[in-house]
């Protein structure tokens, strides 16, 4: 992409879905640190994360198209920003799914195995899987909370997210990726994503809520399985 190819206003719009999957990723955040205490603060810093890794190349897109200053850095900061913030969140969402504070290490140790072979063979590829993955994760974790509280209407819509960003990737590969339609096309559906997300991490927390003042479900209740 170039400033020739990119508009301001494209540039101006790419900040929506970016601050939308921010607040999204907040509110299960602060969900999980409402289930399991412990794991609250590394939740909502893993959500900061990933909302400063899409606010990032937004900024880079809005510097190259506004003023032909391109800033490779900050572009390249979206997918390691993702992957560290997504495993913080993951073991929040995880967490509150067993009720108890599950341990830290072997999420900690899945990002230090990413980053090392990344490092050891010079490659992008571990971290890209890796942030990708971590963010579908969180959307499956938060359907589940969402299904055990029996707020459906909040899964569909996890489900509509994860369509939006399976779908995100043909997109990406069309020969005419870089035409300006195909770029709107593109951010279209990441916003309508992002927004699928943030209403359903809004019905989760709500539903939790609603279950929460009702019954007083202890931590140890609130994850069991139904067998």
């Amino acid at each position: 992409m170039n400033s020739n190819d990119y508009t301001v206003v494209l540039a101006l719009e790419d900040f929506v879905p970016s601050g939308l999957a921010l607040v999204g990723f907040w509110i299960l955040a602060g969900l999980a640190g409402q289930v399991v205490p412990r794991v609250g603060p590394v939740a909502r810093v893993g959500a900061v994360l990933i909302g400063l890794g899409g606010l990032a190349k937004s900024t880079w897109k809005l510097l190259l198209a506004g003023f032909s200053i391109d800033l490779p850095w900050l572009e390249a900061a979206l997918f390691p920003l993702m992957a560290v913030g997504a495993v913080g969140l993951i073991w929040g969402l995880a967490s509150a799914l067993r009720g108890r504070s599950l341990p830290w290490w072997p999420f900690a140790a899945v990002l230090a195995v990413t980053a090392g072979v990344a490092a050891a063979y010079a490659i992008f590829a571990p971290i890209f899987a890796l942030a990708t993955t971590g963010v579908t994760t969180i959307s499956v974790l938060a359907a589940i909370i969402a299904g055990r509280r029996r707020a459906w209407g909040a899964v569909t819509l996890y489900v509509v997210g994860l369509a939006c960003v399976l779908l995100l990737v043909p997109l990406r590969n069309h020969p005419d990726h870089e035409t300006l339609a195909m770029q709107w096309v593109e951010q279209s559906t990441n916003t309508i994503g992002q927004a699928a997300l943030l209403v359903a991490a809004w019905l989760t927390a709500r539903a939790h809520h609603r279950a929460s003042t009702t019954s007083h479900p202890t931590p140890a209740q609130e994850g069991a399985v139904s067998s």
